[in-house]
């Protein structure tokens, strides 16, 4: 029997037989054929090994076009884009996008939260399949991971105490104290241009956690994306804060919108997310979600 035959070889048991089980009649036939072909063990070893890689890469192939659960990572910590809600759900922009892109693609969803400046590193380590966490497009990234066509624009602003005397230039915020998200643009550009001119740039592992210390007066103003800084006023205390200076979209810092990162290799995931992505802003499902959480375009 062919079953004799793997475990003669080492590799039967279990697990073998469960997979010969689960095999297309076409695979059966396959390592059949090898089989009748090579009876005798010490030929007929390297023969079944063959047929049994080919057979599984082939299955895999079928599975992924099929569209098997795909893995997606957002921040969680980024409203109103992505936020863990008391029952430990995600929701937000990001996760509605996400479902929305997986619902046209006829592909299931699988979202988790992750460290947003270690995302790249682990989407690369293959942790999982996308990016949906409002991630510029900027060339440094582009060196890293393949973005989608944009799905939202955006710029970032200053947020502070409602009524501060500061103008959120570079010349202007000298000897102050920033607060920005870690392993963002705003980080970035905060360092590269306020820093050099002599303000103080403080880190932080969360937008809520920089907000804290601007409440508590440990930072003059924290520099935020315009939802992130919106849904702040609309929030706990937002009465006494307001969003001020210039609007900061350097296209060598900020990118030219944000888009759905993936793995470059994954070049055939990427037409299916271009394609669904162009169906629902066509469709009115983007509107939807977009009017879901914001009063203006988030596209533009």
């Amino acid at each position: 029997m062919l079953y004799s035959h793997f475990y003669l070889y080492g590799l039967g048991g279990i697990p073998t037989l469960l997979y010969l089980l689960a095999q297309p009649p076409w695979a059966i036939k396959c390592l059949l054929a090898c089989h009748a072909a090579r009876p005798d063990p010490e030929e007929n070893i390297m023969q079944i090994k063959t047929w049994t890689m080919l057979t599984l890469a082939a299955l895999l192939a079928g599975q992924a076009q099929a569209g098997d659960t795909l893995r997606v990572a957002t921040d969680g910590t980024f409203p109103p884009y992505s936020v863990v809600a008391p029952d430990g759900k995600l929701s937000g922009f990001d996760v509605d996008i996400a479902n929305a892109l997986c619902t046209e693609m006829k592909a299931k969803c699988e979202i988790m939260r992750y460290d947003f400046d270690g995302m790249i590193p682990a989407l690369n380590a293959r942790k999982f399949d996308l990016i949906v966490a409002s991630m510029a497009i900027t060339p440094e990234r582009e060196k890293a991971v393949a973005f989608s066509a944009k799905y939202e624009g955006g710029y970032s602003q200053f947020l502070g105490k409602k009524g501060i005397q500061l103008t959120g230039t570079p010349a202007g915020m000298k000897g102050k104290t920033l607060g920005v998200q870690q392993g963002t643009i705003q980080e970035k550009y905060a360092k590269d241009v306020f820093g050099k001119a002599g303000a103080k740039v403080r880190s932080y592992s969360t937008p809520a956690n920089a907000l804290l210390d601007l409440n508590a007066g440990r930072v003059d103003a924290i520099m935020v994306e315009i939802g992130v800084g919106t849904e702040f006023l609309k929030g706990p205390g937002g009465n006494k804060l307001s969003l001020f200076g210039p609007k900061f979209n350097d296209v060598k810092y900020f990118g030219t919108g944000s888009g759905i990162a993936m793995r470059k290799a994954d070049q055939a995931l990427l037409q299916k997310v271009n394609t669904a992505l162009a169906a629902i802003l066509k469709n009115g499902t983007y509107k939807k979600i977009n009017d879901r959480y914001f009063d203006y375009n988030q596209y533009d």
